[in-house]
């Protein structure tokens, strides 16, 4: 009797189990944008299709979600439910900005009202590039912009976060029609004048010798990253909430002055991308209290296996300046250079090595030599070791370098990417507003520049005649002796000074050495106004003399 029950209770179950497991299943299998590369200011009508793959009836009203650069735009509902295999088109209006854009639709969201046999298969992303509007696009075309590197405040540990946010952003710029100048030569020019990258003006003066108008700086604030899910180690299946924010400043080469400041968001929930967990990855990629940036040059470790970064740090002792990061194998063969950094007295300068050589390849297990140059000589060097085999904790490089086509996949990188998005289109309506203003700072210059080079004598010399709180030093001749925007003079340190004693003009000096020197940024009649492009002591009175190229 009870044998017969019990396989009584197994065939109802078996015959219960198909019904018990029969769901709908939403996918969004087509989003369409219309038009197609629309224009800022035009209303385009962004069109989601959403079919029922699923062997059940999706039963009641549900909602399409549509969202642009993770910002929410509407919610219009599918009203009546939707039967297996049927499909329902849903539509929002939306004005286009300038900027490359990305639009997702998700359904039954932001309610999550119909039971479904999955729901991780409910979204559609797709990407859109608005051109400026025509009546502006004429000003922004005639502009010319350097982009600096981004400042990283965030402290999230990832690898290339400013250099990363720059480079997508100077990519989204040029796709949306503005002219933007290789960022490798902003830095160039930096390097070689040995100009401050932290200090705005010094970056005006570099952006007017490559002849930029305008100049975008920036930081990456905060990037927050929030595990929602059981993790194992570092391998595990988990989803995260992740937040980034950004700000930027247009800033005029001209006069050096912030004309605009925009801030910018990027928010991204979900799986993380990968195998691997974030939030493990940005603990680890934390600096440790007494590893790189305590003195000298430094590696984080003294070992490696293949595939880990290699983080690299220099704790400055001396003058500020540039300073780059050469790695050699043991035998001395070079390897990779890492770049320039520029690092203050008593700063730390970080570099971060992917273990491969010019060529992209994997360098074999060995030891190698990491060497700090500083444009003259190597100052400081360091050991490591690649050992064979392999860490069971090593997350991959690129899974945590901004800008990295793994790292775009994650739920961090696509968060970074909409920030990315909502930045430019706010840069560009910046600059449409700024636009007439800096053509009108550019003739102005042109003007000056051209009566100056009529009656400029083969050498130009004067005095310091003030010293600004903002550090910015006038000198007592100006654009009725010859002098233009981006002119070079050096500060020299003299005896022997003879002057008319009537007038006290100069008549002759004695050289004992350059103290250092300034650029002009800033030229008037009587008067030009200059930034420092190293650090020394100038006091009013010194004499400056024009370097004539």
């Amino acid at each position: 009797m009870n044998r017969a029950a019990l396989v009584f209770g197994l065939l109802l179950f078996v015959l219960a189990a198909p019904a018990a497991l029969s769901k709908p299943d939403l996918v969004v299998s087509d989003l369409s944008i219309q038009p197609v590369g629309p224009a800022a200011g035009e209303t385009v009508t962004l069109s989601a299709t959403v079919r029922n793959v699923g062997t059940d009836q999706a039963v009641g009203s549900f909602n399409v979600r549509f969202q642009v650069d993770g910002i929410l735009l509407d919610s219009p509902a599918v009203p009546f439910g939707l039967d297996v295999g049927r499909q329902e088109t849903v539509s929002v209006h939306w004005t286009a900005e300038p900027g490359t854009h990305t639009i997702t639709a998700e359904a039954d969201q932001p309610f999550d009202r119909i039971d479904e046999t999955s729901e991780r298969n409910n979204t559609l992303v797709a990407t859109v590039v608005v051109r400026p509007s025509p009546s502006s696009l004429s000003p922004l075309s005639d502009l010319k912009v350097a982009v600096a590197r981004f400042e990283d405040r965030s402290g999230s540990g990832f690898i290339n976060v400013g250099e990363g946010v720059a480079d997508e952003l100077i990519g989204r710029l040029v796709t949306s029609g503005v002219r933007v100048l290789e960022r490798s030569e902003l830095e160039a020019v930096l390097q070689e004048r040995g100009l401050n990258p932290s200090l705005t003006e010094n970056l005006a003066a570099a952006g007017q010798i490559l002849g930029a108008d305008l100049l975008i700086v920036g930081s990456v604030t905060k990037v927050d990253v929030k595990q929602s899910s059981f993790s194992l180690g570092f391998f595990s299946v988990s989803s995260a909430a992740v937040e980034i924010s950004m700000s930027a400043r247009l800033v005029s080469v001209y006069t050096s002055e912030i004309l605009r400041a925009v801030e910018a968001q990027g928010k991204e929930e979900g799986s993380t991308g990968f195998s691997v967990d974030v939030g493990r990855i940005v603990a680890l990629a934390q600096p440790l209290a007494t590893s790189v940036c305590a003195s000298g040059l430094q590696t984080d470790k003294p070992s490696y296996y293949a595939g880990e970064t290699v983080h690299v740090g220099y704790r400055n002792p001396g003058a500020p300046g540039w300073l780059g990061v050469e790695v050699y194998t043991g035998g001395g063969t070079f390897v990779r250079w890492l770049g320039w950094q520029f690092t203050t007295t008593g700063g730390c300068g970080e570099w971060f090595w992917d273990q491969r050589d010019v060529g992209n390849v994997q360098m074999s297990p060995g030891m190698y030599t990491v060497k700090l140059w500083d444009g003259t000589s190597y100052i400081a060097q360091a050991s490591l070791l690649i050992k064979p085999g392999s860490g069971s904790a090593i997350p991959l490089v690129n899974e945590i370098t901004v800008g990295s086509g793994q790292f775009d996949e994650t739920i961090v990188g696509k968060a970074t990417n909409a920030a990315v998005n909502q930045l430019v289109t706010r840069l560009i309506q910046g600059m449409e507003e700024v636009a007439p203003s800096l053509i009108a700072a550019r003739s102005s210059a042109a003007a000056s520049a051209s009566v100056g080079a009529a009656s400029r004598p083969a050498a130009t010399e004067g005095e310091v005649a003030d010293v600004l709180p903002d550090g910015r030093v006038v000198i007592n001749i100006g654009a009725s002796r010859g002098v233009s925007v981006r002119d070079f003079f050096q500060v020299l340190t003299t005896a022997n000074v003879i002057r008319n004693p009537a007038t006290g003009e100069l008549l002759a000096y004695d050289v004992l050495g350059v103290k250092g020197e300034i650029v002009i940024v800033e030229v008037r009649d009587r008067a030009s106004y200059g930034v420092r492009t190293t650090p020394f002591d100038v006091r009013v009175g010194d004499i400056v003399r024009q370097l004539v190229p």
